[in-house]
């Protein structure tokens, strides 16, 4: 991210060291900035939401201890990124954050939640799944057993909720709540060794070798290209004997408003569909 930063700012710097050399470099340099700025957006935007998050996080007493950005061991074999994680003799907070605009429609049981700004729709993955397999791999790195850990989902102040009804798993709120949500839970649950302990684990995930934390991030993408693409050969292959890749229910091909699709034969309980190609 810094080094995206470093040569955004170092082409403008040299805008005027081109002008003095030839004008018809500057448009050049333009379209370069312009596609830069284009491929590497969601990671900068991404990033920028992480900061300002950091900042609020940071405005917490001296109760709470926040960590940035770790990668826990997960039963993989592998690694899972959490953005923020906030222990506290209040609880654990596992924060996934959101920086996005517009107006986002969804709820607990979809896979899927809508992004619609003006008349562009945009899918994301449900952020209380993905935050719930954060969860679940910090609990396999602190603890199985460890019960009072708590999921939130923060996103920007810039986007608009549209949801029918309420979250059971996880708090959907936006960064400036942040502070105040965290501190709702207040009831002492964890012991002052417990915590000690759990903050000397994720202490141990504190990478400050930037060389080190590009290659564990390397690492962790490459991983999940692979992840993703086991999880679709499976899906097919379950779709083709089916079975539902999600619950392990009965398929069965409907036909709704949009076409032919296959549908699980546990709905409501299990909402698994998938469109006929």
């Amino acid at each position: 991210m810094k080094i995206n930063l470093f040569i955004i700012l170092f082409a403008i710097l040299l805008l005027p060291f081109f002008l003095l050399i030839s004008p018809l470099i500057i448009p050049i340099v333009l379209v370069f900035l312009v596609l830069f700025l284009k491929i590497n957006y969601a990671t900068i935007k991404g990033a920028a939401g992480e900061r300002h998050v950091n900042r609020i996080l940071n405005q917490l007493n001296s109760n709470y201890k926040v960590y940035h950005d770790l990668y826990v061991p997960n039963k993989r074999g592998g690694t899972t990124q959490i953005d923020h994680v906030v222990t506290s003799p209040f609880g654990v907070f596992v924060i996934e954050t959101k920086n996005y605009d517009g107006w986002i429609f969804g709820d607990e049981n979809q896979k899927y939640w809508t992004q619609v700004i003006f008349k562009r729709k945009e899918k994301l993955f449900n952020p209380i799944w993905q935050n719930y397999g954060h969860m679940k791999a910090l609990k396999h790195y602190i603890g199985e057993d460890f019960e009072f850990i708590h999921s939130i989902v923060a996103f920007s102040p810039r986007a608009t909720f549209k949801f029918k009804g309420g979250f059971k798993s996880a708090r959907v709120i936006q960064y400036p709540q942040l502070v105040k949500v965290i501190m709702e839970w207040n009831i002492y649950k964890i012991g002052h060794a417990e915590l000690q302990q759990i903050n000397r684990a994720l202490d141990r995930l504190i990478l400050t070798d930037k060389k080190e934390k590009r290659e564990l991030k390397r690492q962790h993408v490459q991983a999940i290209k692979i992840d993703r693409q086991m999880m679709a050969k499976k899906e097919i292959e379950n779709i083709e004997q089916n079975v539902c890749p999600k619950c392990g229910g009965a398929l069965s091909l409907r036909k709704g408003k949009y076409g032919a699709f296959y549908g699980c034969s546990n709905y409501p309980k299990c909402r698994y569909t998938k469109r006929v190609s």
